[in-house]
């Protein structure tokens, strides 16, 4: 979705790109407007967490744009900045304030949760629940790599990798984070690391029967929704992944 902050290199690889861009999409329009007007308002008073995420991804900088295709303090893509409903403030996050970056982020953590960032939000201590407000950073659970950034491979969170737990297991919680992935990759018969890549998604079109074109839009996101028992309305958002976290475990994942 986002990012290679203060090492940040127009020759970053794309494929890393477009492992991200294919997460960050998902759920976008369902997300759009879902964060109470008093979350925006939180998040412009006390932002610890999101200033300690924005601190590990641009160096603190709200208004960083390096020409790498990832702008503003927390590193949105155009796509996602968009997706998110980001254009109603400015057509990149870098030109919009700190408080309407942070609201567009609380709408990327609700979907997605801090799995979004997946290295930043382990090293800020962000959690679902001090991101939506604002208050103070948890204690981070394992170091980052020194180097740490977006343009590296991202990998799930470690405490949440566990693809020991027994089958079946997933939280009917809304969240598409990396256990939710990993058990939509073990369905569709890809590497189940725990990040949807651009071919991850691509077998998961052809699972559900749509072209494979490695986005998931409304056509795909539809169907996700037709064979798992969600309401039909080519958005997906958190009751879409409740049905198919539901589905999964019925499948033994």
């Amino acid at each position: 979705m986002f990012y290679s902050p203060k090492h940040a290199q127009a020759s970053t690889s794309s494929t890393t790109r477009r492992r991200i861009a294919g997460v960050a999409v998902a759920g976008a329009t369902a997300a759009v407007g879902s964060v109470a007007t008093a979350q925006s308002a939180s998040a412009s008073t006390s932002n610890n967490v999101w200033d300690a995420v924005a601190q590990c991804e641009s160096g603190g900088n709200w208004s960083i744009s390096t020409g790498n295709g990832f702008y503003g303090g927390l590193q949105f893509t155009s796509q996602t900045w968009q997706g998110f409903g980001g254009g109603q403030y400015a057509p990149n996050a870098n030109q919009a304030t700190k408080a309407q970056q942070i609201e567009i982020a609380q709408k990327v953590l609700q979907t997605q949760g801090p799995g979004a960032w997946p290295v930043c939000s382990q090293k800020a201590g962000l959690t679902a629940s001090n991101g939506m407000t604002g208050g103070s950073a948890a204690p981070a659970q394992e170091e980052a790599p020194e180097q740490a950034s977006r343009s590296e491979a991202r990998t799930a969170p470690q405490q949440e990798q566990a693809p020991q737990e027994q089958a079946g297991s997933l939280a009917v919680d809304g969240i598409r984070g990396p256990l939710t992935n990993a058990a939509i990759e073990k369905w569709v018969g890809a590497n189940a690391d725990g990040v949807l890549s651009t071919d991850d998604i691509k077998a998961l079109q052809a699972k559900v029967g749509t072209a494979q074109d490695g986005i998931i839009g409304p056509k795909t996101t539809g169907a996700v929704q037709a064979l798992t028992g969600a309401d039909q309305d080519g958005i997906w958002g958190p009751k879409t992944t409740s049905a198919l976290q539901t589905y999964l475990n019925g499948q033994g994942l």
